[in-house]
Formats: C-alpha cells, structure tokens, sequence
C-alpha cells in the first residue's frame, strides 16, 4: 500500500482515512442494526422471539448515536439557530464560533471525566441477554466527548489559522462521494 493510489503522505491524509473509517464504521452499523431488527420481527412471525435483538439494538444505537453526534460536529451541521450571528461581520462570528468551542471543548472533557465513574458503576451490572457489563453501553461516551473534543481543537486551530469554521479537507470529502466504489478499489 505504499506505492499505491491510496497511500498516507501527509497528515490530512492520516485525518482524512480515519474520517472514512469513522463512515464505515458508521454504515456498519447501521447495517447490523437494521438486519436485527429485521431478524427479531422474523423471529417474532415464527413463535420463537429472539431475546437479544433489543439489547443489541440499544447498545449499537447509542455507538452509532455517538458516531453521528461527531460527524456532525465534523461538518458543524448541528441544528443551531444562527440568524443572528449571520448578520454579524465575519471576524465577529470567527469570534463567537472559537468563544463556543473554548465552552464546549470545557464541558465535553467534563463530561469525560465524569463519564469514568458512570462505567465504573455499570461494568458489574450485565446487560442480561448479551451478557457484557453495561459500562459497553455507557462507553460510548467517551468515545463521543473524545472525538468532540479532538474536533474543535481542530476547528479552533482552523479558525484561528484559517479564518474559517469547517477545516478544507471536509470541503474536499463533499467533491469526493463516499459512496463512489473507484476510491475504495
């Protein structure tokens, strides 16, 4: 893979794989997600329901929650009301959007922090048809408040750098389908 079309050389290459990762991953399980569903209402027609089609469903949920809720970040498509800060100059908005992600950046590694106790307390309680501890569905956060925060250091150092909000390789992923088979081959 060195030599290949789809070699890493620089480190927006690096951040660029682990963000088509993060999709697949994604689509995976959503995937995993609906067949289960799909088996659990089979299951239900024939008389013999399987037990562990829901809690495998919420636990998958929440990770594929938690990988949304990033993804989002990634591209700043949170539902937001920003009317007003439109109208504002853009040196403004640069302002306001780095005062937001200082804030958010402090409560996503409190809600990191915290989250440790949380796992701790549920890896004794088992999720009882899947027999793992619930800290699996709790861990999820952690995952969340990580790449959450990894992602607005990074679009902070892009607005202090770039003077923009969403960094330039997002803008190359929307040219770039991620569904277009000739990249993956």
């Amino acid at each position: 893979m060195k030599n290949g079309k789809n070699a890493i050389k620089t480190p927006a290459d690096v951040v660029h794989a682990a963000e088509k990762l993060e999709q697949l991953v994604a689509v995976i399980l959503f995937n995993v997600i609906l067949f289960s569903l799909f088996w659990q209402a089979l299951t239900r027609k024939i008389g013999s329901p399987a037990s562990w089609t829901d809690e495998t469903c919420r636990l998958l949920f929440v990770w594929l929650g938690a990988l949304g809720c990033h993804l989002a970040q990634k591209e700043n498509i949170h539902v937001r009301i920003d009317a007003i800060l439109l109208a504002l100059p853009k040196k403004v908005q640069l302002v306001i959007e780095a005062v937001i992600n200082v804030v958010m950046i402090g409560l996503m590694s409190l809600i990191f922090y915290h989250t440790f106790s949380i796992v701790q307390r549920k890896a004794f309680t088992p999720l009882v048809t899947l027999g793992i501890g619930e800290s699996w569905l709790y861990g999820a956060m952690f995952l969340w408040t990580a790449l959450t925060i990894i992602e607005m250091i990074a679009q902070l150092v892009n607005i202090v750098k770039n003077g923009e909000v969403v960094r330039a390789w997002v803008a190359e992923d929307a040219r770039n389908d991620f569904y277009d088979i000739k990249e993956w081959e």
